[in-house]
């Protein structure tokens, strides 16, 4: 998000500070915010129309004057059946349950005419927020029946994967794509943040993993790679080279964007538990 957008989602965003602590979501910008142009930290490459157009943004009519532009972006996320859109609890759960939102599959949204479908409810895993250790960091926005007709959804984990992956040291070293709308963030100094609205795909290394948490490390002076930030929560993680399979939303991070990634498994008996009441599971 940009300009007044981005101040407009933090004010409703405030109450997420209570529930994660001291680490920052995603779609929480600073109020720092500049529109200076950065030494980037997610190195982001724009991932172009045909590229990962299952992965879109979540969008809400902040000024009540229709969405236009990218202004009125508030998260990232991914189409994991034809008519739902799989993202972050804490995206959507200070909303009303009646609150019109919106999703858009453009690569850029600031483009003209931007493309928008209007969402018919969504949905959040009801035990949001009561326990840090599991966050239950996961909702769902449903679309209409054939508003997706030429995009072809993500597949979700079967129950357990990345466990059976990391005992046989299957994720040592491993590469995961981080695609999403999110603000680029500066390097060091002072943050500063800066939005396009352009969806692009990064890579992170793993670091850990956590019963209900991937931890990825974004620290550039590190890896030389990249990361997500503000914005990009809710968006999906992908193994390098599976771009079809989903494993894991972005939930947090550290507060500028610099070192980790904090994203929800979606192999647990929580999300499955949750998802399972919107699309069939592996």
């Amino acid at each position: 998000m940009n300009g007044s957008g981005l101040k407009r989602a933090q004010t409703a965003l405030a109450l997420l500070v209570l529930v994660i602590g001291t680490a920052t979501c995603r779609d929480a910008p600073s109020p720092t915010a500049s529109l200076d142009r950065p030494s980037f930290i997610i190195n982001g490459q724009p991932t172009g129309e045909n590229s990962f157009s299952n992965v879109g943004a979540l969008l809400f009519d902040f000024d009540g004057n229709g969405i236009i532009t990218g202004d009125d972006a508030l998260c990232s996320g991914s189409l994991i059946a034809p008519t739902v859109f799989l993202t972050a609890a804490h995206c959507v759960s200070f909303f009303p349950a009646d609150a019109q939102l919106y999703v858009s599959f453009d690569a850029n949204l600031f483009a003209s005419g931007l493309q928008v479908i209007a969402a018919t409810a969504f949905h959040f895993d009801p035990g949001f927020g009561h326990d840090l250790g599991d966050l239950h960091d996961v909702a769902v926005v449903l679309l209409p029946a054939g508003s997706t007709t030429n995009i072809q959804p993500l597949r979700l984990p079967r129950a357990g994967l990345l466990d059976d992956l990391t005992a046989h040291n299957g994720l040592k070293g491993q590469i995961f794509l981080n695609v999403g709308y999110g603000v680029d963030a500066t390097l060091r100094g002072k943050p500063h943040y800066t939005f396009d609205g352009v969806r692009k795909v990064s890579q992170s290394p793993f670091q850990a993993l956590e019963l209900f948490w991937l931890w990825l490390n974004m620290n550039s002076h590190a890896t030389g790679l990249g990361g997500d930030c503000f914005g990009d929560s809710g968006s999906p993680k992908f193994f390098d080279g599976n771009t079809e399979l989903i494993v894991a939303t972005v939930t947090t991070g550290d507060a500028v964007c610099r070192a980790t990634s904090k994203d929800y498994r979606l192999d647990t008996s929580t999300a499955r538990t949750f998802l399972g009441q919107f699309v069939t599971l592996p």
